[in-house]
């Protein structure tokens, strides 16, 4: 498999400086490679992973961390682009929003410690000026794009699998479990950092609490999905928490941003985000599935051979949009609209043959294990050559694994605790998010930054393990005592 990566690696790397190699290449093409690799990759990954007897989502982002680290050792600049992603997005995001240059854009994102000689932001800003920009812009940009494109249709694929009536039935279990996973983490986070940073200000310890309440249901619901264990009383509690989990999570970070920004917690700001998402889903859980059926004779006297694909989809796309609007995940629109869609919806109007989920898996099958992939691709190993690092960010696993699978305990007697609590665990790109926030803000400097960094990988790599034997452990348990 190594020699595969290796191949992989060096094959991007060369259509990455074909883009230079003469004025007939059309660029689109250097795309289509890319994704032709990422793809052929993600399906080694799966195959090993299945082989090994392991969750498939578990090939796919070790495949990555590979294909990843073998592309910088071999210095390809594509890959030390998509491996800082992370540090990367505050600059795009600075650059889209105030209209500046690179560099001026770098001055206000990174520190003059970041842009100094061998610094990450001086990296980036020689990457993103150099010769080959515009080629490793698009190149990134759109395995990014694919990316996110495929953790949306995972999860709308999951909300499809699920009913509103479903969801309802645990939805004080699903809030009891995403506040204890909220509350639980803040607190180890905090005194995890306090105890181990002393001098550091409260500010810091704050933002490390925050950033160990967050939840990444995309490896949860991939798990699950994969052991054809949607439709049981974890997944259903494990799903709403998350739900959940993302609007609390987002009222954490406004407090703390709010107390780190001004000294003060930003009551205005804390009462509209809770408004807003409380509004959205409630709006989509109550009222969704009776605007869908009214609407859905007019998207089938457009198009009555394709209803059940476009309508399904566009559908998606806007709630997944709407609920980024209002700060919340695109996930969660996502999810929601799989949520309010089921097939008898679409019986008397036409369309493709087959139900909504076979319509709509191929598409999720192309462009998921993409996000996954790419998750991996962003794990740099010589993180763990630090042993500061390692300590703390050990030190951060504990407090993170512990802190959510507490929340567990709060699933109820129908369901396994233990396999609750462990669902709730992976951080993945939702954990970054809220580091990246915090070094944006200058709370968070490169060493914890880096630890951060090491909690979301340990946490998304550990997930599919933990939760396959937990699953096998509560099955066997059930068969024994006759539960199930």
């Amino acid at each position: 498999m190594l020699a595969a990566v290796v191949g992989f690696a060096t094959l991007a790397h060369a259509a990455e400086g074909g883009a230079h190699g003469g004025g007939h290449v059309d660029p689109f093409s250097l795309i289509l490679i890319q994704l032709a690799v990422v793809i052929v990759a993600a399906t080694i990954g799966r195959w090993a992973a299945t082989a090994a007897g392991q969750p498939a989502v578990l090939g796919e982002l070790l495949i990555g961390v590979a294909i990843g680290n073998v592309g910088v050792a071999l210095g390809a600049p594509l890959f030390v682009l998509v491996m800082q992603l992370g540090s990367a997005a505050p600059l795009f995001a600075e650059i889209w929003t105030t209209g500046l240059s690179i560099r001026e854009a770098a001055t206000s994102v990174f520190s003059p410690a970041e842009l100094a000689p061998g610094g990450i932001g001086e990296r980036l800003v020689q990457l993103l000026t150099g010769p080959r920009a515009a080629g490793l812009v698009v190149l990134a940009f759109s395995l990014w794009l694919f990316s996110n494109l495929g953790v949306i249709l995972l999860l709308f694929m999951v909300g499809l699998e699920t009913t509103v009536s479903d969801m309802l039935k645990v939805g004080p279990r699903a809030l009891v479990v995403a506040v204890v996973g909220i509350v639980a983490p803040f607190l180890l986070g905090y005194g995890a950092s306090a105890l181990l940073m002393r001098e550091a200000p409260a500010a810091v310890h704050l933002f490390v609490g925050a950033t160990l309440c967050a939840t990444s249901v995309g490896i949860t619901a991939r798990v699950f999905k994969d052991m054809g264990k949607l439709q049981t009383p974890e997944a259903r509690v494990i799903l709403g928490a998350a739900v959940i989990d993302d609007v609390l999570g987002l009222v954490i970070l406004a407090i703390v941003v709010g107390i780190v920004v001004t000294g003060a917690v930003q009551l205005r700001e804390v009462i509209r985000i809770t408004a807003l998402a409380a509004a959205f889903l409630g709006v989509v859980i109550i009222l969704g599935e009776r605007l869908v059926k009214r609407m859905i004779p007019f998207a089938a006297a457009l198009d009555r051979h394709h209803v059940n694909l476009l309508f399904p989809l566009a559908l998606c796309f806007v709630l997944s949009w709407l609920a980024n609007r209002i700060e919340l995940a695109t996930i969660v629109g996502a999810f929601a609209a799989g949520l309010i869609l089921n097939d008898e919806q679409f019986a008397e109007h036409g369309g493709a043959p087959g139900s909504l989920e076979e319509i709509v898996r191929p598409l999720e099958a192309i462009f998921a294990p993409i996000f996954f992939v790419l998750m991996g691709m962003q794990v740099n190993l010589a993180s763990f050559l630090s042993l500061g690092t390692v300590g703390i960010a050990l030190a951060l696993i504990v407090a993170a694994v512990a802190g959510k699978a507490v929340s567990g305990l709060a699933a109820g007697p129908d369901a396994d605790h233990l396999t609750v609590g462990v669902g709730m665990v992976p951080r993945g790109e939702v954990g970054l998010i809220f580091a990246s926030i915090g070094k944006g803000l200058g709370v968070v400097d490169q060493g914890l930054f880096s630890a951060v960094v090491l909690m979301v990988i340990v946490t998304t790599l550990l997930a599919p393990l933990l939760l396959k034997w937990s699953l096998a452990r509560a099955a066997a348990v059930a068969e024994r005592s006759g539960r199930r």
